[in-house]
């Protein structure tokens, strides 16, 4: 649901091209439309009035429909005056209305079928009841299916809020067909109301607020629209501070505000969308397929935020409860792509602190991690050929706090230097589905009116296991392996080899801890014993070969295990 307004956001400020030719008021809002209908909007007006040097539109309303539910964006007024110096300078005026309309399950529905699927109450088997067992027995109705599915039922839900900029400012300039935006935004608030409650209209506010915002973007106009951006910010602040109402006898209501600030942003990157009109909310898959592409990174210097919950009692039984925290980090990055070759995320981020504290807790949970970072790569368009996926994640310098290790060592028998874990891994997968099909997004029930998974649109063909590795309590394991599921997903071939070190030991520390009991500590070698072998020469180090055979065979070190 958010999607719409992000994308909002970034026409809604849009701009590009450093060129000098002079542009009329007339041809800067025809340039802005542009952009609106290239992101996928319909537009209409109230009223424009071209006085020649300057331009003035009334009550412009954007709108996109998706499968979820339209969004729809207002706008009071938009001044476009010549500057004097071959530009055009462009304000908005006013509260600018947002609306997002959304699909959510039937909360009713659902409940109606957890308690059909339940079923009545036992009986005794008397005159004219049914036993379990008979029911079990008994055959299906004709033209019944247990596998029947649905589209489950949901229902519409709104959510609402205003966007204020004051100082807006917005310099056009070159051309229709080539034209450069360069803005600056002293402050850009927007207050939304999210629904919290399908049975009454209780909302939670949620405020977001982006200070010292500037940049420029350039749209090239040809076959289709090149658009390229950069753009910085102060600060982007997003937090709520919300009484929670009761709800009868199953809550007493509360309160919860939370905090979270991303200091010095920056975000540069580039799109193209092709020619025609599509519909981004409905037609994504088509749009790609005609060479839309988006590629962005945006960066951050620090992160901070915190968080505090109070619920009031409600009777006896449910006595009154509080969590508070707070979480830190340094730099990070993200990078996005998506193109019709597939869709790339990135990431990484620094020195991340969390502290939490509860109620329900005898003690504060605090963890720190140096350094994490994740990368995934995968296709988006179906294909009758096995396409390429990557998946890589790394996490560094991961420590929990003194009370975390009370509970299961106490006396500090475990080693406590800092864990690490990384997984890398690629592939390739038939695309069974587009990934932007409506039917993906469509939740489904089962006969019985019970949700179901979503269907998988990927079918896994092999899998290369680049390195998986864990260094933690004293103890390292490292594997790599190649398995093929081209025969059978269930069923794959292939072989993983790993090497552990440390692990004799960390079954010795273990015993000192109590979690393993000392008699039991035999018949874990032994089976430790069974898939891994000692490496000559070293000392507390082991290795394996695990090979997955045709048929389910699964071998370790030469042995069948299975």
């Amino acid at each position: 649901m958010f999607r719409s307004l992000a994308t909002s956001a970034i026409a809604l400020i849009a701009g590009a091209a450093p060129v000098l030719a002079d542009i009329t008021p007339a041809e800067a809002w025809e340039s802005l439309t542009k952009n609106y209908t290239d992101f996928g909007y319909e537009l209409t007006t109230g009223n424009v009035d071209d006085a020649g040097n300057t331009l003035t539109v009334t009550d412009a309303v954007l709108s996109m429909n998706s499968a979820q539910g339209p969004t729809t964006i207002t706008i009071p007024k938009m001044i476009f005056t010549e500057t004097g110096d071959a530009k055009v300078r462009g304000v908005m005026e006013g509260d600018i209305a947002l609306s997002v309309t959304y699909q959510v399950p039937d909360e009713k529905a659902l409940e109606e079928a957890m308690n059909d699927q339940a079923g009545p109450a036992p009986t005794d088997g008397a005159e004219g009841e049914t036993t379990p067992e008979e029911s079990a027995e008994a055959p299906a109705e004709e033209g019944t299916a247990e596998d029947a599915t649905s589209d489950m039922d949901m229902v519409d839900v709104q959510m609402t809020g205003k966007m204020t900029a004051p100082n807006n400012e917005m310099l056009i300039s070159g051309s229709v067909e080539d034209t450069l935006y360069e803005y600056n935004y002293p402050s850009m608030v927007v207050d939304l109301q999210v629904p919290v409650d399908q049975e009454s209209d209780v909302t939670m506010p949620i405020k977001a607020e982006i200070t010292d915002l500037k940049g420029t973007q350039r749209n090239v106009k040809a076959d289709g629209t090149e658009q390229t951006f950069d753009l910085t910010a102060a600060m982007l602040a997003i937090g709520s501070d919300w009484k929670v109402p009761a709800n009868g006898t199953e809550s007493s209501g509360g309160d919860l505000t939370f905090n979270i600030a991303f200091n010095n942003l920056a975000s540069k990157g580039n799109a193209n969308t092709p020619s025609g009109e599509f519909d981004l909310g409905t037609q994504m898959a088509e749009a790609l397929a005609a060479g839309m592409n988006f590629d962005a990174t945006a960066a951050y210097e620090s992160i901070a935020g915190t968080f505090k919950m109070n619920a009031e009692a409600n009777g006896p039984e449910n006595p009154a409860k509080n969590a508070e925290g707070m979480f830190s980090a340094g730099s990070g990055d993200i990078s996005f792509k998506m193109s019709s070759d597939g869709i790339t995320y990135g990431g990484k981020a620094a020195d991340t602190k969390v502290e939490m504290s509860s109620s329900d807790l005898p003690f504060p949970i605090t963890y720190a991690i140096k350094e994490t970072s994740g990368d995934i790569a995968f296709p988006v368009q179906k294909g009758n050929e096995a396409q390429p996926f990557t998946l890589a994640y790394a996490l560094s310098g991961l420590t929990m706090g003194d009370e975390i290790w009370a509970l299961f060592d106490p006396n500090g028998a475990l080693p406590r230097d800092p864990a690490s874990l990384s997984i890398d891994v690629q592939g390739d997968a038939l695309v069974t589905m587009n990934i932007f099909d409506p039917a993906l997004s469509q939740p489904q029930v089962d006969a019985s009116g019970m949700p179901i998974a979503p269907p998988v649109p990927f079918e896994p063909k092999n899998l290369k296991i680049n390195r998986v590795a864990l260094d933690a309590v004293g103890a390292k394991a490292d594997l790599v392996g190649d398995l093929d599921f081209s025969q059978n997903p269930n069923d794959p071939t292939g072989k993983i080899n790993g090497t552990f070190e440390g692990v004799n030991g960390l079954l010795d520390n273990l015993v000192k801890t109590g979690l393993v009991p000392q008699d039991q500590l035999m018949g874990m070698r032994m089976m430790l014993g069974m898939f891994a072998k000692p490496v000559e020469g070293e000392t507390d180090k082991l290795q394996t070969e695990i090979e997955f055979q045709s048929g389910g065979k699964v071998f370790a070190n030469g042995q069948q295990i299975k």
